[in-house]
């Protein structure tokens, strides 16, 4: 009897903190977030600085996801985190477009959107981030004032058809504003670094002279350079990504980039979780909360080595 009543109260014991594991899971704020990739390393610098953010609210639970760069797979994974009832979704887009219908099955659930870098096509979300075709007006004013007379630019693309490359490559031609500057090749490196050095390559045997290369983000910029360092070309072609990445503020403090635009990580995912909290504290949610865009070169880098 002894043995049963001790098996009995045990039992009971394991019930209550099971009744009380899941009554401290019930009362967590639940935020999905939704990543574009997590090989991209500026991506990957948003999503630590949200983590670091969220910190701050023992309350916040966070539920991740990564698309891989695959808009239906991210489709799939947001089904999966509505199903879940997550408070919140932050989604970081692969595609403009291709969101959509994920947005817009969150609005159906009642579930608040939070876009995140990148903006949705379509359904009701805030954008938090940076308006991508600034990128490309900054990277445009830099080359205006300091391409040569006559100078000959090449320009590699991001990812073709993904909303942000065109934003950046329509921000960077709608402001050149150098009708003497010609724009020999538009290529894409698909936002890689590998893939940004094999088409700089094939560029420098095809252009015998060329006098810079803009880039759509840091890593094929920082491809490029390799390209030309590699064939010994480097020495007077002016390079500018985006992004503001530790290996591109150390190229442009080395001379070995003209140009970088900061998307600040930090201050991206810092908004966001702003918004998450206001969304928790029962707040309407902005449409946008933009955090700019800012240029780099060798004249203020130093301000950013530690950012």
């Amino acid at each position: 009897m002894k043995l049963i009543a001790k098996l009995a109260l045990a039992c009971a014991v394991s019930a209550a903190a099971l009744s009380a594991s899941s009554a401290f899971a019930a009362d967590k704020f639940v935020v999905g977030y939704a990543n574009m990739a997590d090989t991209d390393v500026f991506v990957m610098a948003r999503k630590n600085a949200f983590i670091d953010a969220a910190k701050a609210d023992p309350d916040v639970e966070i539920k991740f996801t990564d698309a891989n760069n695959d808009a239906s797979k991210q489709l799939d994974q947001i089904d999966n985190l509505i199903a879940q009832k997550v408070n919140v979704i932050v989604v970081v887009p692969v595609d403009y477009e291709g969101i959509v219908p994920g947005v817009e099955k969150a609005n159906e659930a009642g579930i608040p959107v939070v876009a995140l870098g990148i903006q949705s096509a379509g359904g009701k979300y805030t954008f938090v981030g940076s308006k991508n075709i600034d990128a490309g007006k900054m990277q445009a004013e830099y080359m205006k004032a300091n391409l040569p007379k006559d100078a000959q630019i090449l320009y590699l693309q991001g990812t073709p058809g993904l909303y942000h490359s065109q934003e950046r490559l329509k921000g960077f031609q709608d402001n050149l504003g150098r009708p003497d500057v010609k724009i020999l090749a538009t290529l894409s490196g698909n936002y890689d670094r590998a893939e940004g050095m094999k088409v700089t390559e094939d560029w420098i045997q095809s252009f015998p002279k060329f006098d810079a290369i803009i880039a759509a983000n840091d890593q094929m910029a920082l491809g490029a350079r390799e390209a030309l360092q590699g064939a010994d070309r480097l020495k007077g072609v002016m390079i500018s990504g985006v992004d503001g990445v530790p290996d591109a503020l150390n190229a442009i403090k080395a001379g070995e980039m003209s140009q970088t635009i900061f998307q600040n990580a930090a201050g991206q995912a810092k908004a966001a979780f702003e918004v998450v909290d206001g969304i928790k504290k029962g707040e309407t949610p902005p449409a946008e909360k933009l955090v700019p865009f800012e240029s780099i070169t060798k004249d203020n880098v130093d301000q950013y080595m530690k950012k």
